[in-house]
């Protein structure tokens, strides 16, 4: 099984990840979210470029069963029902409904990586069900980090090397393709023991901090806390158990 890594999905182009798995990562905040809301009941997750996209696939659905998520810089879009905050998809307010996501990075990498044969979403909070799930693929596999406004970020790099981390405890037959891999490896074994203060210490990380969320940052930094794995189906995410 053979692995290259991605810091940003820019300039990735198909052949890079044709006839392969790819894994998607936006730890600050979008993977993270789509694991929570799927793990409360969401029945689908569904990644937009832009907040026009958004407004216009709501209007396609039964309004009554569709939520609008997202944010720009951090911010809730002045609008949408939910922000990018995991403690807003709780139960009762998107248990059976349609989440129409749209962030600043995590949504069009997610729309990037779908053109993969398999696409994951993983997240520090769910990285050792995401490799469980690479496992069973047994596919090449094309991890792209979703960055921070087309720059590398450390979150979500550090939760790469995190997967390999995994990958490479339960199989023997890993090879990393690429520098960027390998880099994730180390960044992940360097932080491994606080992950929080990785996270604290990012520039999105920092960011989310002053604008008033650290209890997402300290959330979004906890390993293997949901053992879900959202994977791409149809133009949206789903929970595996749902395919």
């Amino acid at each position: 099984m053979k692995l290259r890594l991605f810091f940003t999905p820019n300039g990735l182009t198909e052949d890079q990840i044709l006839g392969r798995t790819t894994v998607v990562i936006d730890v600050l905040r979008a993977t993270s979210v789509a694991a929570v809301a799927l793990k409360n009941g969401a029945r689908e997750i569904i990644p937009v470029a832009t907040l026009g996209d958004a407004s216009g696939m709501r209007a396609k659905l039964d309004p009554s069963m569709v939520v609008l998520g997202g944010e720009r810089d951090g911010r809730k879009v002045e609008g949408f029902d939910l922000g990018n905050s995991p403690f807003e998809y709780g139960p009762e307010r998107i248990e059976k409904k349609s989440i129409v996501l749209a962030t600043t990075n995590g949504s069009a990498a997610l729309l990037i990586g779908s053109e993969g044969d398999h696409c994951l979403a993983c997240a520090i909070i769910n990285t050792s069900e995401v490799a469980r799930r690479l496992a069973e693929i047994k596919q090449d596999i094309a991890v792209i980090c979703s960055g921070n406004k087309g720059g590398f970020s450390l979150e979500d790099t550090l939760c790469g090397g995190m997967l390999i981390d995994r990958l490479k405890s339960s199989s023997d037959n890993l090879s990393l393709e690429n520098d960027a891999a390998w880099v994730a490896l180390d960044i992940f074994n360097k932080h491994k023991h606080d992950l929080e203060t990785a996270l604290k210490q990012s520039d999105h990380g920092t960011t989310l901090v002053n604008l008033g969320f650290e209890r997402d940052v300290n959330y979004c930094s906890q390993a293997d806390k949901i053992e879900i794995c959202p994977v791409w189906k149809s133009g949206r995410l789903i929970r595996l158990d749902s395919e």
